[in-house]
């Protein structure tokens, strides 16, 4: 399984191998529509992920990431970018259900 931060360690050489390979792995984010988007998706991903911060670019955002804080079997918070205002980072929260618990945001 592709964990999220694996892109990290992925050599120039082999981006294009590595972008196939994780687009068959149905925990990898991609954007819109993926697996963090829905509360199914969200419950899968903090039950079957260990605990700990993973991050992957954000599609929206060149050059800003998307940060998971994942406590497994828990619940998770996903911090972003704004689509509000991106001079602010917004903060969800999820039960282990992956469904909403609360929404704050912080300066960027």
């Amino acid at each position: 399984m592709i964990q999220p931060n694996d892109i990290m360690n992925v050599e120039a050489e082999d981006w294009e191998d590595f972008k196939k390979k994780a687009a068959q792995d149905e925990l990898y984010y991609n954007g819109p529509g993926d697996l963090l988007d829905t509360a199914e998706g969200r419950a899968k991903f903090c039950r079957l992920n260990n605990s700990g911060v993973f991050r992957k670019d954000d599609p929206d955002y060149p050059k800003y990431k998307i940060w998971v804080f994942n406590n497994q079997g828990q619940g998770l918070v996903i911090k972003r970018r704004s689509h509000v205002d991106p001079n602010l980072m917004e903060n969800v929260e999820f039960d282990a259900e992956g469904n909403q618990i609360s929404k704050s945001y912080e300066p960027a």
